[in-house]
Protein backbone atom coordinates (compact mmCIF):
# COMPACT_ATOMS: atom_id res chain seq x y z
CA UNK A 1 0.00 0.00 0.00
CA UNK A 2 1.13 3.21 -1.00
CA UNK A 3 0.90 6.60 1.48
CA UNK A 4 0.99 9.86 -0.07
CA UNK A 5 2.95 11.95 2.78
CA UNK A 6 2.66 15.19 0.84
CA UNK A 7 -1.12 16.18 0.30
CA UNK A 8 -2.15 17.89 -3.15
CA UNK A 9 -2.74 20.89 -2.00
CA UNK A 10 0.53 21.48 -0.16
CA UNK A 11 2.01 20.47 -3.89
CA UNK A 12 0.06 22.73 -5.37
CA UNK A 13 1.20 25.40 -2.78
CA UNK A 14 4.77 24.84 -3.66
CA UNK A 15 4.33 24.90 -7.38
CA UNK A 16 3.01 28.43 -7.12
CA UNK A 17 5.80 29.54 -4.52
CA UNK A 18 8.31 28.19 -6.84
CA UNK A 19 6.67 30.60 -9.19
CA UNK A 20 6.14 33.58 -7.16
CA UNK A 21 9.01 33.76 -5.31
CA UNK A 22 11.08 35.86 -7.92
CA UNK A 23 8.85 38.47 -7.47
CA UNK A 24 9.27 39.18 -3.76
CA UNK A 25 12.37 40.71 -1.89
CA UNK A 26 11.60 39.30 2.16
CA UNK A 27 10.07 35.94 3.12
CA UNK A 28 8.59 36.68 6.50
CA UNK A 29 8.04 33.30 8.95
CA UNK A 30 5.53 33.17 11.95
CA UNK A 31 6.75 30.54 14.64
CA UNK A 32 5.79 29.97 18.04
CA UNK A 33 8.41 31.28 20.22
CA UNK A 34 7.94 28.16 22.62
CA UNK A 35 8.46 25.42 19.85
CA UNK A 36 10.61 27.49 17.29
CA UNK A 37 11.86 24.43 15.51
CA UNK A 38 9.05 22.18 15.81
CA UNK A 39 6.65 20.21 12.56
CA UNK A 40 4.80 23.65 11.98
CA UNK A 41 7.76 25.05 10.01
CA UNK A 42 7.02 24.17 6.38
CA UNK A 43 10.76 22.95 5.31
CA UNK A 44 10.32 24.27 1.88
CA UNK A 45 10.63 27.46 3.10
CA UNK A 46 14.15 27.05 3.97
CA UNK A 47 14.71 26.04 0.15
CA UNK A 48 12.23 28.36 -1.63
CA UNK A 49 13.57 31.56 0.12
CA UNK A 50 17.20 30.70 0.30
CA UNK A 51 18.88 33.86 -1.97
CA UNK A 52 16.02 35.97 -0.32
CA UNK A 53 16.28 38.49 3.17
CA UNK A 54 14.18 36.12 6.20
CA UNK A 55 12.53 37.84 9.36
CA UNK A 56 11.65 35.14 11.66
CA UNK A 57 8.82 36.21 14.15
CA UNK A 58 8.89 34.61 17.33
CA UNK A 59 4.97 34.61 18.01
CA UNK A 60 3.98 34.02 21.72
CA UNK A 61 6.83 35.43 22.69
CA UNK A 62 5.15 36.61 26.13
CA UNK A 63 4.58 32.93 26.94
CA UNK A 64 8.04 31.59 26.62
CA UNK A 65 10.72 32.67 29.13
CA UNK A 66 12.90 35.73 28.05
CA UNK A 67 15.83 33.85 28.45
CA UNK A 68 14.85 31.14 25.54
CA UNK A 69 13.31 33.74 23.59
CA UNK A 70 16.94 35.77 23.02
CA UNK A 71 18.68 31.97 22.45
CA UNK A 72 16.01 31.41 19.70
CA UNK A 73 16.77 35.05 18.41
CA UNK A 74 20.23 34.18 18.19
CA UNK A 75 20.11 31.23 16.85
CA UNK A 76 17.91 32.55 13.52
CA UNK A 77 20.12 36.02 13.65
CA UNK A 78 23.35 33.74 13.22
CA UNK A 79 21.89 31.89 10.12
CA UNK A 80 21.39 35.36 8.60
CA UNK A 81 17.96 35.97 9.97
CA UNK A 82 16.14 39.43 11.11
CA UNK A 83 14.49 38.18 14.45
CA UNK A 84 11.50 40.40 16.03
CA UNK A 85 9.64 38.41 19.17
CA UNK A 86 5.74 39.64 19.09
CA UNK A 87 2.62 39.27 21.21
CA UNK A 88 -0.05 39.16 18.98
CA UNK A 89 -2.65 39.14 21.03
CA UNK A 90 -1.58 42.68 22.98
CA UNK A 91 -4.33 44.70 24.26
CA UNK A 92 -5.82 46.38 21.81
CA UNK A 93 -4.21 50.02 20.21
CA UNK A 94 -0.79 48.77 22.13
CA UNK A 95 2.03 47.53 19.71
CA UNK A 96 2.69 43.98 19.63
CA UNK A 97 5.98 44.02 18.73
CA UNK A 98 8.95 44.15 20.73
CA UNK A 99 12.63 43.79 19.99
Amino acid sequence: MHFQWYPGHMTKARRMMQENIKLIDLVIELVDARIPLTQQRNPDIDELGKNKARLVLLNKADLAEEKYNDAWAQYFQEKGYHVVKVNSRKEPGSNPFRV
